[in-house]
């Protein structure tokens, strides 16, 4: 006898089901198919607008030094003539008069001396990142661009008011850091040398020689800072440091990468 439920006959089902399945696994490949797609070229759109960004806070124009290595491209930027203006105001605003630091050599404490007429080179070592025997121009007048930019061309600069290292309180040491494009094909280079900052840690070692005293520092502090953060002219305390500057993010003046070392 026929049954009057009229149940449907069994493969009819597995054919709806394998069609499903088929629309599905469709489905999900044109899903993959469009993202393999829009992925990179979201990624190509964002690298985009972050190069315009980029180029709009460029140095320009760029050091005729620079054209022979760079060609067209731009390879850092420049640390802002203001913002060192704005240094050389806070430094006439400090006395050192009376100020004392101590010096781990003597186990006392000595007086900060501004020695402004000293004109020899110094050299620094931080051979945890690959900074060898780079010179370190003295008593740099900063506020002008031609200026400390010639001293830059040749390493970095000892930022003039500040006592220089070996003299107590707090040394200034700057210099041009680099975008990555640049400094991957010239990473020796004295110019951007800073640009290594970045991979100093906590503890590293850092030497600087000055006549012919070599005088050990151990980073205690790394930092970013807001670009009108003046502070780390000031002393550190009781302690004699060195404190190493340069732009951030690495070849972008918005912000400032700082490194204090303590006088070991």
């Amino acid at each position: 006898m026929q049954s009057e439920w009229n149940i449907p006959e069994e493969q009819p089902k597995k054919v709806r089901r394998a069609k499903i399945i088929i629309s599905v696994g469709l489905s999900i490949l044109g899903v993959i198919i469009i993202l393999s797609q829009a992925i990179p070229l979201t990624k190509s759109y964002l690298d985009g607008v972050i190069e315009q960004t980029r180029v709009k806070l460029m140095k320009n124009p760029v050091p005729d030094s620079y054209k022979a290595y760079i060609e067209e491209e731009f390879a850092y930027y420049d640390p802002s003539k203001s913002y060192f203006a704005n240094l050389e105001d806070r430094i006439e605003g400090l006395t050192f008069e009376g100020i004392y630091t101590y010096d781990p050599n003597t186990n006392t404490q000595k007086e900060i001396i501004i020695d402004d007429e000293y004109s020899k080179d110094m050299y620094i070592l931080i051979e945890s990142v690959g900074i060898e025997d780079i010179i370190i121009t003295s008593n740099v007048e900063s506020t002008e661009e031609k200026v400390y930019d010639q001293y830059l061309k040749r390493g970095v600069a000892h930022f003039k008011g500040t006592p220089l290292p070996g003299d107590g309180g707090n040394s200034f040491i700057y210099g041009h850091s680099s975008v990555e494009s640049f400094f991957t094909r010239h990473q020796n280079l004295a110019e951007t040398i800073f640009t290594r900052l970045e991979d100093v840690d906590i503890g590293n070692d850092v030497y600087i020689k000055r006549d012919d005293n070599l005088l050990h520092y151990i980073v205690r502090k790394k930092k970013i800072v807001e670009s009108d953060d003046f502070s780390i002219l000031s002393n550190q305390g009781d302690k004699e440091t060195v404190t190493l500057m340069t732009c951030w993010p690495l070849g972008i003046g918005t912000k400032r990468l700082v490194v204090v070392a303590e006088r070991y």
